[in-house]
């Protein structure tokens, strides 16, 4: 196995997005959204400002529809030029790059003489960009907040804003900066919804946005940790305000697959849930999946009729190499997204089953042999034998109860 193949394997449900750094992640996560057509316009972030990228998620959603690029944050790195030249984006009210956030004007400078027409959208810090943002989207009934002070526990909506277009406002544990309140207030009817446990946005906030009259519902989607938020927004769904991926029931689901410490290589792949195959965020480890997720996907998974395999299947895009997410995590994401194994492991337990039912029906001609010309004597002996005829024992709960041998077989 050459180097390549070593450090971005394949399995038969997994699909691996492996880069040097998170500005390659970006060209790359383009290139597979965007090969056979071309984007209305291309979003530009600071590769190190996560703020500023999670709160331009809701721009890739339409009309506007756009690739998210990142590039330095005092000049416009040349490959990322390269994959803008190569989307050659058509324009959105004649706009073709917007540039996100902390972005010097040379970028824009740059870009201009490159015959892009630009716009720059920016506040004085993150907060204000995010307030500008949900201005330019206009048309919504759902607003997201998230903390600004910690990512951990926001960083997933980013996925339902690309996927959506509802824009994120961020907040402090304990305050609303004015712009952010300014916004909130200015809508018509609008419903809430906070991603976070009480750790990062306390309840006196919560119990504040509840208050204002123009505010319709107030929901938190928390959890004890990152991993478990990640999931009951995925499960979450409220079907009267159309919010939330409501991926809690059996099917063929897709999942990307991302960890905290590599925020930027998690937002450049929100195109994965604007396009394709539509994908929430799930939260994993490098060597490890935390059991929440583990749970969560076996809950979720097709149940295979027997016979021959038939759609639905499930799928998983992992965000780095192996240097990122290990192999070893990459197999078990495997065996968790699988339908073959759920097949092999009920083949193998029917198996099983079959062989103890030829058990029991030698252990019964061996009696007949043994017994032969003793019948009276044995009548009256009472078998205790875990073949017992007609009765298998099954463990459930670290106890048995006997069953019928044609309850299972």
């Amino acid at each position: 196995m050459n180097d390549a193949l070593k450090s971005c394997p394949f399995t038969l449900n997994t699909t691996r997005i492996c880069a040097d750094d998170e500005l390659d992640t970006s060209i790359e996560i383009s290139k597979i959204g965007f090969n056979n057509m071309k984007p209305n316009a291309v979003i530009l972030v600071n590769k190190d400002e996560v703020f500023d990228g999670i709160a331009a998620t809701s721009l890739v959603h339409f009309p506007i529809n756009a690739s998210l690029l990142f590039t330095d944050g005092n000049s416009l790195n040349e490959k990322t030029l390269g994959e803008i030249e190569r989307l050659s984006p058509k324009g959105y009210n004649g706009v073709q790059v917007i540039l996100v956030g902390n972005i010097s004007k040379n970028v824009s400078f740059v870009l201009n003489d490159h015959g892009y027409r630009t716009k720059h959208i920016s506040g004085r810090n993150y907060y204000e960009t995010a307030c500008i943002i949900s201005r330019i989207r206009k048309e919504f009934n759902n607003i997201l907040i998230i903390s600004g002070e910690d990512y951990s526990e926001g960083i997933i909506t980013g996925y339902w804003s690309a996927h959506h277009g509802d824009p994120i406002l961020f907040l402090q544990r304990n305050r609303i900066p004015n712009c952010t309140i300014d916004i909130i207030k200015k809508m018509n009817d609008i419903n809430i919804y906070i991603i976070g446990s009480t750790k990062t946005i306390s309840k006196d906030v919560e119990y504040y946005l509840s208050g204002l009259d123009n505010v319709k519902k107030v929901d938190r989607i928390g959890g004890e940790n990152p991993y478990e938020i990640a999931v009951n927004f995925s499960r979450y769904n409220d079907t009267k305000t159309d919010f939330g991926w409501g991926r809690n029931y059996r099917g063929g689901h897709a999942f990307t697959f991302g960890q905290l410490n590599e925020p930027m290589k998690i937002i450049a792949s929100v195109v994965f849930a604007h396009m394709g195959k539509h994908t929430p965020l799930l939260l994993i480890e490098k060597d490890k999946i935390p059991e929440v997720v583990n749970r969560y996907i076996n809950l979720i998974k097709p149940i295979q009729p027997k016979g021959m395999p038939k759609p639905p299947f499930m799928h998983g895009f992992i965000l780095g190499d192996v240097s990122n997410i290990s192999y070893k995590a990459q197999k078990m994401i495997e065996g968790m997204l699988s339908i073959d194994q759920h097949m092999m492991d009920n083949e193998n337990m029917e198996g099983m089953t079959g062989k103890m039912k030829d058990n029991v029906m030698n252990a019964d001609k061996e009696n007949m042999i043994i017994n032969n010309g003793m019948q009276d004597m044995n009548e009256n002996i009472k078998h205790d034998s875990i073949y017992d005829k007609d009765y298998i024992f099954e463990w459930r709960n670290l106890g048995y109860r006997k069953v019928n041998v044609d309850e299972i077989l």
